[in-house]
């Protein structure tokens, strides 16, 4: 039996006019081409300052002192996020990048199972990397990491016997009887890891649980697009009236 790749060996080694010679790449050739490739994707990327004139223009314009807002303040000041036990450092600076994004300034992450530290984690955060805890600031337990919340909210997919028997169907109910922290504390927005979500204790540990209305596709959300609804939900009620927008386009 002969495969084609056989047949096309035969037929080159026996027509020698047919091989095209190529002429032998220098060292520096190579490196060149690496480089221009290098500096394409920088240009495509705009990652670095510089490479974008209007998000150089946004970020200089952006109202801080010592990192906070102020004028207005951050829209989720009262709320805070909290990661249970995260297995991808990618997903923490994503929960990070999604965090800013929506004005909610304090991310917690509770005994994680990847090196939230690692080049993954902060190139995930993108802006945000300031958001990203330090190893040093993980928590190691939920019950640390409520520390300061007046409410706890697990966001879990599936009706489980631990979980707190006051359940909302949807975000926008859940902001409805929950529209923040109370008498100084945070309002905490609790999730599990990618593969397991909460566990027992840590359902139990929370105050009310909250599912996100879904299709029949798919089992559940990836934990970060959950958070994504969530924060996105709570900032636009907080921003009905869109302070933010028009600060934001100057």
């Amino acid at each position: 039996e002969c495969t084609f790749l056989d047949i096309h060996r035969r037929d080159v080694m026996s027509t020698p006019s047919r091989v095209v010679q190529r002429a032998p790449t220098s060292r520096s050739a190579t490196n060149r081409r690496a480089n221009a490739s290098s500096t394409l994707a920088r240009a495509i990327r705009g990652a670095k300052r510089g490479d974008n004139e209007r998000r150089d223009a946004w970020a200089d314009a952006l109202p801080r002192d010592g990192g906070a807002l102020r004028d207005p303040p951050a829209v989720l000041r009262d709320v805070c996020v909290v990661f249970c036990e995260p297995k991808i450092a990618n997903n923490v600076g994503a929960f990070a990048r999604a965090c800013a994004a929506f004005e909610c300034c304090d991310l917690r992450v509770v005994t994680p199972m990847c090196d939230v530290e690692s080049r993954a984690a902060t190139s995930a955060a993108k802006g945000a990397r300031r958001l990203v805890p330090r190893a040093s600031e993980v928590k190691s337990s939920l019950e640390e990491a409520l520390v300061g919340c007046s409410l706890a909210v697990a966001f879990h997919p599936w009706e489980d016997e631990a979980a707190p028997e006051r359940r909302f169907r949807s975000v926008e109910a859940l902001a409805e009887a929950a529209p923040g922290g109370e008498d100084g504390k945070k309002l905490a927005l609790v999730f599990g890891n990618e593969a397991d979500g909460l566990t027992a204790a840590q359902l139990g540990a929370c105050d009310c649980v909250c599912t996100l209305p879904m299709g029949r596709l798919v089992e559940s959300l990836s934990v970060t697009h959950a958070g994504v609804i969530a924060l996105s939900t709570y900032f636009s009620r907080r921003d009905a009236r869109g302070r933010v927008a028009r600060a934001r386009s100057g």
